[in-house]
């Protein structure tokens, strides 16, 4: 199986786990602790958010393939600080590290976020925009090209 027909094959699961998953889900509960999506940008996977110190604490994990800052698979651990505007809309800003890596290449960037997330209130689902600037100890380079827009479904009752 080549990489290509692969990688469509895990979107693939992962979207029906994701379409089950959220049937599953109560979209009037007001709050979400988790959260399980799509990330589409430079660096475009899975994102999975968790409130883990409420409520303006954030994790975030970011597991992907970036397209731009040489083709590498990268794996991404965040903490967000959140400012609430309303519950529906808020900017998040943090930062974390990263570990990216192709047959080549190796890679440890130090990693900030700064973005706007906004929760939809008749469905379970939130859409985030963000901005996510790199520095790669080994090369001593920045990277400033990650703009991104996720798609995440509340995952509540299934943890």
């Amino acid at each position: 199986m080549n990489s290509k027909r692969f990688f469509r094959t895990i979107l693939l699961l992962i979207l029906c786990f994701i379409f089950v998953a959220s049937a599953r889900l109560d979209a009037q509960d007001d709050s979400y602790h988790n959260a399980l999506g799509l990330r589409g940008g430079a660096l475009s996977g899975i994102t999975f958010k968790r409130f883990q110190f409420p409520p303006t604490g954030v994790i975030e994990g970011i597991v992907g393939f970036n397209y731009t800052n040489g083709r590498m698979l990268s794996i991404t651990g965040l903490y967000e600080y959140h400012f609430f505007i309303s519950y529906r809309v808020n900017f998040y800003a943090g930062a974390g590290l990263s570990v990216a890596f192709n047959r080549n290449d190796f890679e440890l960037p130090l990693e900030a976020i700064v973005g706007v997330e906004y929760n939809v209130e008749t469905f379970p689902i939130q859409f985030s925009l963000d901005y996510k600037p790199a520095y790669r100890l080994f090369d001593k380079q920045f990277v400033f090209n990650e703009f991104a827009l996720s798609a995440r479904f509340y995952i509540d009752s299934l943890l």
